[in-house]
């Protein structure tokens, strides 16, 4: 896990500056070494954390036998073993132990097209010195993050949107929209206008003219659905293979564990191939609190267990921190960032996390609910459609879930169902607070086929917007915050196909297929009530953090971004009221503060 940056197409001593700026706003990323390497036309930074091969042989940027091609990487690659061989077999020399070098001399056999061998989690950039050409990859779900901007005959990435902000930039109205529609910024638009996010599964080759990212891979709806539905004992191999492969490391290994199913999956694999893996859970002071669970399933595996205790206190001391941290705003990832906080406290460089298998199993709620919504809106015809769009605009229905399905339904398509049920605003709510959304597109990235059944739509929704733009997200900021790698074996390549090739069996697959694979000791968890891991920020927001959350949504009033300072308040008050949930008035003073924050004052041009 490291930090990776670089620009192309611009002189030798302008490159090196840029970059040796970009480099020390990814430290973080990487405190273990750092690296800048320049050629005529292009210059490649990285920091390193170190976790396979520690010596400096695996520093970055890397180059082949002859120093034509180099590369700086973000990320694992699972198959870098038979890789190696294969290549040493070809008459490709190694100087490390690392998986980076395998992406060198793959490049020299294949080219751009070397993706396609890849299996693991990965961002890279590759500079071939005689083309003199600049590839930019990313893995087929995105797990690892990789941003660029291309102007005046140049192109520069990074792993972050904050390493590449500008004097005079601007915030895009539209990813603004996406964040208060959805509580994340929908790609490949970042909150920062120029940059735009690489997609997941794509390629982007430079070699001095503008390119557009082509993909890889066909995504989150790939396969004909015609394919064969796998045995359970399919996936239970390829669960033990994932999980070998995801605890390769030459430092120890930790593993994030609620008492749900997706981690304790993990957990169950991850201690018959190292029972030394330690599992660490956030425990909170309120009902919901399934940390006593966490530990019985934990001390049941034989796996040493930590609790880390969370208290408001600790939170309010907390948030100006994790703010800072935010590259994008997000309604999410406080959570993530303390948990995170604790393990690398507790001298571990590696996390494990049951992320994905919610998307690929059909643990979310919406897999319930859109359908429904879909269903009632096509069984109502074009007049039953535009009632349900009057009803959602009623003052009766504001603040409410009802006003979202209404306006969901009266969309008449998956996109605005599904928008409905994951959002935090409907339309018509959100134009009263923030009036220029009137203007702005549906921020639903990906729309499924009409014939698809419904868990293969919603499945391919989730997988195409929930999980890279919130979840993988969040999860790769908030633990880089703290130098901490985490790993997805759920998301696995391998796993993930199975997965979609079950989304096409009757009803699809659900938690108690991946219970079934993960052992027959495991079966009893499929009746458990499903318990999200967030921390009781509601409780919170009416206790200690009540005066920052409110002096948040005063300062979005005064942020020059178009908000109605009425709007907010009467949201606010109703809030108090209890007649608003917590989520979306915790998504404004999150932007608030977001926008307010200090290392983001000489960034963005707030556009008045």
């Amino acid at each position: 896990m490291c930090g990776i940056a670089g620009i192309a197409g611009l002189d030798r001593s302008v490159l090196a500056g840029g970059v040796d700026g970009m480099v020390d706003r990814l430290r973080h990323r990487g405190p273990d070494a750092s690296g800048v390497r320049s050629f005529d036309r292009c210059t490649l930074g990285h920091t390193r954390l170190r976790i396979v091969d520690l010596s400096s042989l695996g520093d970055q940027p890397m180059a082949n036998e002859d120093g034509t091609v180099w590369t700086v990487f973000n990320g694992e690659i699972y198959n870098f073993g038979e890789l190696r061989s294969e290549l040493q077999a070809a008459g490709h020399c190694f100087r490390s132990g690392t998986d980076t070098e395998v992406i060198v001399h793959l490049y020299e056999e294949h080219g751009a097209d070397l993706a396609r061998r890849l299996r693991g989690m990965f961002a890279f950039a590759i500079w071939d010195e005689p083309n003199q050409r600049l590839v930019l990859c990313r893995d087929r779900l995105g797990i690892k993050p990789l941003y660029y901007r291309s102007a005046g005959g140049r192109l520069s990435f990074a792993s972050e949107v904050r390493a590449l902000a500008e004097p005079g930039d601007r915030v895009v109205p539209a990813a603004l929209g996406g964040y208060l529609r959805l509580g994340w910024v929908p790609g490949p638009a970042t909150i920062t206008d120029g940059v735009l996010e690489l997609p997941p599964g794509h390629v982007l080759v430079w070699d001095g003219q503008a390119a557009a990212p082509a993909p890889y891979w066909s995504g989150a709806g790939s396969g004909t659905g015609l394919e064969p539905v796998p045995a359970t004992g399919e996936l239970a191999d390829a669960l033990d293979d994932a999980m070998r492969r995801h605890l390769v490391a030459d430092v120890p290994i930790g593993l994030f564990l609620s008492s749900g199913v997706d981690s304790a999956v993990v957990a169950r694999v991850a201690s018959r191939v190292d029972p030394g893996v330690r599992t660490f859970t956030v425990a909170f002071d309120t009902a919901a609190d399934e940390s006593a669970d966490a530990a019985a399933m934990a001390g049941g595996m034989g796996l040493a267990h930590t609790v880390v205790r969370v208290g408001a206190a600790e939170a309010l001391e907390a948030a100006a921190s994790f703010l800072a941290d935010m590259d994008q705003p997000s309604v999410d990832g406080l959570n993530s960032w303390m948990i995170s906080r604790a393990v690398r406290d507790a001298g571990l460089v590696v996390a494990l996390s049951g992320l994905g298998g919610d998307e690929l199993f059909a643990g979310y709620s919406t897999f319930r609910h859109v359908p429904r919504i879909v269903t009632a809106g096509s069984r109502a015809g074009p007049a039953g459609r535009l009632a349900a769009g009057v009803l959602g605009r009623s003052h009766r229905t504001a603040h409410s879930r009802a006003r979202r399905a209404l306006e969901g339904a009266a969309s008449g398509g998956w996109a605005g169902a599904y928008g409905a049920v994951r959002g935090l605003f409907g339309a018509g709510e959100l134009a009263r607070l923030w009036p220029p959304s009137r203007d702005l597109p549906d921020p639903v990235v990906y729309e499924p086929a009409a014939a698809d059944p419904p868990a293969r739509a919603v499945g391919q929704l989730e997988l195409g917007n929930y999980l890279p733009f919130q979840l993988l997200r969040d999860t790769d900021c908030m633990s880089m915050a703290h130098a901490l790698e985490v790993r997805v074996p759920l998301l696995d390549d391998r796993v993930v196909d199975l997965a979609l090739r079950g989304h096409a069996a009757a009803g699809g697959w659900d938690k108690s297929r991946l219970l079934a694979a993960a052992g027959t000791e495991m079966s009893h968890l499929a009746h458990r009530p499903k318990k999200t891991f967030t921390l009781p920020l509601d409780t919170w927001m009416r206790g200690r953090l009540k005066g920052p959350a409110e002096d948040a949504l005063v300062s979005l009033g005064e942020a020059g971004q178009g908000f109605d300072r009425r709007a907010l308040t009467d949201l606010w008050l109703g809030y108090l009221r209890r007649e608003v949930g917590w989520r979306p008035v915790w998504a404004l003073a999150v932007l608030g503060r977001w926008l307010d924050g200090s290392t983001r004052s000489a960034r963005y041009d707030r556009g008045r």
